[in-house]
């Protein structure tokens, strides 16, 4: 019976003790930590999750003339573009601000514009860099600035064609005035 006995103690020190919660949560814890940093970094920095929807402003088109009740016109505004104007005279430093809105013929197009805006803000500054003050003042200046603009933008953005260029914002300011 001795024997016995001795199977039992051992059967009962075999037992599963119960798990120390101070144990536990040093090893989950974290574990947690990490997974829900991991996964809240990949929904700020993954552009597909984010709640940025684009700048941009849909109007629906009545179907009229033999087009279809589904045409839409997509107006795509791009971040303020800020250049340099050329200028004979050093202490008469002037610049330009714009802000421009792209016409598009669909919503699937703006995907493709968001992308390629860094391009776009690079052609605009790259352009206007190289204007006078004198080129860009008035109507006619201003019209020719939009269809070069537009020609350039068209060129990046191809085979989506922007089917016009709009200014939200024109403005030929003095340097020396903002300070």
């Amino acid at each position: 019976m001795q024997e016995d006995e001795d199977f039992d103690i051992e059967a009962h020190s075999d037992e599963a003790r119960p798990l120390n919660r101070k144990k536990l949560l040093l090893f989950v814890l974290p574990i947690v930590i990490v997974i829900g940093l991991s996964a809240g970094l990949f929904y700020v920095f993954n552009n597909s999750y984010s709640n940025n929807s684009g700048n941009y402003n849909v109007i629906k088109k009545a179907a009229s003339d033999g087009k279809s009740a589904d045409s839409v016109t997509v107006f795509y505004d791009l971040p303020e573009v800020t250049s340099a104007l050329k200028t004979d005279n050093t202490s008469d430093k002037k610049r330009l601000r714009i802000r421009l809105n792209l016409e598009l013929n669909s919503i699937e197009d703006t995907q493709t514009i968001e992308i390629l805006t860094p391009k776009i803000i690079d052609a605009v500054i790259a352009h206007t860099i190289e204007l006078t003050p004198r080129e860009v003042s008035g109507s006619g200046g201003l019209y020719w600035l939009k269809e070069e603009l537009l020609y350039r933008i068209n060129l990046i953005t191809n085979p989506i064609r922007v089917s016009n260029l709009n200014f939200r914002a024109f403005e030929v300011e003095d340097v020396d005035n903002i300070k």
